[in-house]
């Protein structure tokens, strides 16, 4: 087995030890809650489709479910086309996701608890290269080289 599908397999199983619910949202809503909280002033439907990697339709299925719980909110901007519809965090929204997020980290602590200060520095390190893309393209090398020994 290479080195990839090891770790893709390892973070299949890390990934359903942090589990799916987190306090009041499910993985799927806390990722979309996060989604519309980074846009601010509100964000349209389909970017945030486009950012999270599922249909319009999807999207707009998911924001069904987050306005009915009072989450979202969606709004048309006067200065645009008013086709397109825009999604903001209601006061509610930014609550539950809080919580989301105290239950997440708290479930991502447990499941790293067993690790030494030594690996948790490192983790956290090849965890960062990866989510900020230097060391794509380059090979598992590169992500795992020490910062003074990279080219």
């Amino acid at each position: 087995m290479n080195e990839e599908v090891a770790i893709a397999q390892a973070l299949d199983r890390w990934t359903e030890k942090v589990g799916r619910q987190f306090g009041p949202l499910s993985r799927g809503k806390r990722r979309m809650l996060l989604a519309v909280a980074a846009g601010s002033g509100g964000v349209r439907v389909s970017d945030l489709a486009a950012r999270l990697d599922v249909t319009p339709a999807g999207a707009t299925r998911m924001i069904d479910t987050l306005e009915k719980l009072g989450y979202v909110q969606r709004f048309q901007r006067p200065d645009t086309d008013q086709r397109q519809v825009h999604v903001a965090l209601t006061p509610s929204g930014a609550t539950a996701l809080e919580a989301a997020n105290r239950a997440f980290a708290e479930s991502v602590r447990t499941t790293l608890a067993g690790l030494s200060a030594e690996d948790l520095g490192r983790l956290a390190a090849l965890l960062q290269r990866l989510s900020s893309g230097s060391g794509e393209g380059r090979g598992l090398e590169a992500l795992t080289r020490t910062p003074d020994h990279a080219s």
